[in-house]
């Protein structure tokens, strides 16, 4: 997939442009501070650097100090494998195991208390300045903005009972929403999407009138976007795809689960003609 082909105008709240990090290409940078190892997902060039998302895992050694920065507005953590234990301010304890996930604010865990098992592996997603932007854009199209909640930490356990058929814009998937809107103040939205149903032809050519930003967990999916053609993206790799920009998921592996980060919380979801150049070829 070529994505330095095309320029996209902005329709929705962020500076976006289209972006795709596959796993294949990675380049890993070690912390000997933290005995992690991280991945940039190119979210922080493609958002002008509004947005971040790095992939991390485990390495031998380190002391374990210095794991994250408070220095953000928002962060959704996923444990992807492994398990995680973290201590608050307070004291009290936090455990993560695989699937698990936590949001914040409130930013009250200890940076330099935490331990993570030998095949700890993590998604880190953030806000770096774009509350503002996403608060404009919404009060011009008539979305609801609310204060972020900063009183709870919120943890989403990965349950079968977390997930519900239909909960979003197809009855074919099933939708587990991990308590972001409140943490954002309806800024953002981000569920964990999985299969219900196996859609016959894919979603057919769409688009939104949110930001997107996912990373597949489990199985993989196929997927056409406009100007920029067809990728299939598997566990670990990562997309970004700015409002208004057209696409269509073709074809999706029964295991599938991906997570979905929606800006603003509030959308459209329109579908569309398929674009001229694409239309046999994505058929």
């Amino acid at each position: 997939m070529n994505v330095t082909s095309q320029k996209w105008t902005q329709r929705g709240p962020l500076p976006l442009t289209f972006g795709f990090a596959p796993v294949s290409e990675a380049v890993w940078r070690r912390s000997a501070r933290s005995g992690l190892e991280f991945r940039d997902l190119k979210l922080h060039a493609g958002s002008h650097g509004l947005l971040g998302a790095q992939h991390m895992r485990a390495t031998a050694g380190g002391n374990r100090r210095g794991w994250f920065s408070d220095d953000v507005e928002f962060l959704y953590f996923h444990v992807m494998a492994g398990s995680l234990k973290l201590r608050r301010t307070n004291g009290e304890p936090v455990e993560l195991a695989t699937g698990d996930t936590l949001v914040l604010p409130p930013f009250d865990l200890d940076p330099n208390v935490f331990a993570f098992s030998p095949d700890f592996e993590a998604l880190e997603f953030t806000s770096e300045g774009s509350f503002a932007l996403i608060e404009d854009y919404m009060r011009r199209t008539g979305v609801a903005v609310s204060e972020p909640k900063v009183d709870a930490l919120h943890i989403s356990r990965d349950e079968p009972e977390s997930y519900i058929v239909g909960n979003g814009p197809r009855s074919f998937f099933t939708y587990r929403d991990i308590g972001a809107i409140a943490a954002t103040g309806n800024r953002m939205h981000i569920h964990i999407v999985g299969i219900a149903d196996q859609p016959p032809g894919g979603t057919g050519w769409h688009n939104h009138s949110m930001d997107q930003f996912f990373m597949p967990f489990t199985g993989w999916l196929e997927l056409w976007v406009e100007g920029f053609g067809h990728a299939r993206l598997e566990r670990g790799d990562a997309m970004f795809i700015p409002a208004g920009l057209r696409h269509n998921v073709t074809a999706f592996t029964k295991d599938y689960t991906v997570v979905e980060v929606c800006i603003p919380a509030e959308y459209s979801t329109d579908a569309q003609a398929a674009p001229a150049d694409l239309a046999e070829a994505s058929a």
